[in-house]
């Protein structure tokens, strides 16, 4: 009887396993798949791209959506209705710069903001913590009339300092919550023997803390890199399509549509990103699972 339990619990166990296993699949394909297709399309003629069925893996490739996105028209063959194409690389260098300048600032930012949320909690600090996940909820349309009006006052509007400032809306309130969680998972005693040797606050904090807290810096890093990156509203109302996303949106046009060259430019667009992921992806899922089994 115990031998008939024990077989039972290991078949319900063996069938668990292969429906988490083909979930994962199928998870995976349908994210994949659209990526794949992407890919092809890049690599494929406007003719091939008609054929039914979409041929998974191509009879034949080509290279000239790629030159076509890199050095404008090539052999007669338009891109919308303007030439886009010579713009992509020089928005992609505008896209790293917005990107990596938000980087930076919001990690001296947010983590001082986090760090003393962490360590010394005040009067308020809940509802402080509170309005900072609140602000995450609020509409983009809601703010981006008076940040047109105010930058358009000051000079900045088609700028990348237009989208730095208001890039801060949604990407401080993410860096903030991620290493407020993060530094909240650091032992105390080593702030407290730093600060029985003499030092100071400031001190522990870039000496001590910076250094330990260094996978969920990167982790608040990355993602605040993501969300500039791929930010599409504020780009297209504050800029002339100074950044990636709204340059794809305008390869779409009323008098044609180049598929094949969208692929191309879409396909070089995500490699900054994709590549960054891949470098700081353990740091990534271990910032943001810190603190899940508190």
């Amino acid at each position: 009887m115990a031998s008939s339990a024990f077989e039972r619990g290991r078949r319900r166990s063996l069938a668990t396993s292969v429906a988490i296993y083909l979930g994962v699949l199928v998870f995976a394909i349908w994210i994949l798949l659209p990526v794949w297709y992407l890919v092809v399309s890049s690599l494929i003629t406007p003719s091939q791209l008609g054929v039914k069925p979409f041929p998974l893996v191509p009879s034949s490739v080509t290279l000239d959506n790629y030159a076509a996105v890199l050095f404008g028209n090539t052999g007669g063959k338009g891109i919308g209705s303007t030439d886009m194409g010579t713009r992509l690389v020089p928005t992609i260098g505008q896209s790293l710069l917005v990107s990596s300048i938000l980087v930076v600032l919001n990690l001296f930012i947010a983590g001082a903001a986090a760090y003393g949320l962490s360590r010394y909690p005040f009067r308020g600090a809940r509802a402080f913590e509170l309005s900072v996940i609140a602000t995450r909820i609020v509409p983009a349309i809601a703010i981006i009339g008076p940040f047109f009006v105010a930058f358009r006052v000051i000079g900045v509007l088609n700028t990348p300092w237009a989208l730095v400032i208001s890039y801060n809306v949604f990407t401080l309130p993410l860096a903030i919550m991620i290493l407020k969680n993060y530094f909240d998972q650091l032992p105390r005693e080593i702030e407290e023997a730093a600060k029985i040797d003499g030092a100071t606050r400031l001190q522990t904090l870039w000496i001590i803390i910076v250094p330990i807290a260094r996978p969920g810096l990167v982790a608040a890093g990355v993602l605040i890199f993501l969300e500039a990156w791929s930010e599409f509203f504020y780009a297209l109302v504050l800029t002339n399509q100074l950044t990636v996303p709204p340059l794809l949106a305008g390869f779409q046009s009323v008098q044609q549509f180049n598929w094949n060259a969208l692929a191309a430019a879409t396909v070089m667009s995500m490699l900054p990103p994709t590549v960054l992921v891949l470098i700081f992806q353990r740091h990534v899922v271990g910032a943001l699972t810190a603190g899940v089994g508190k």
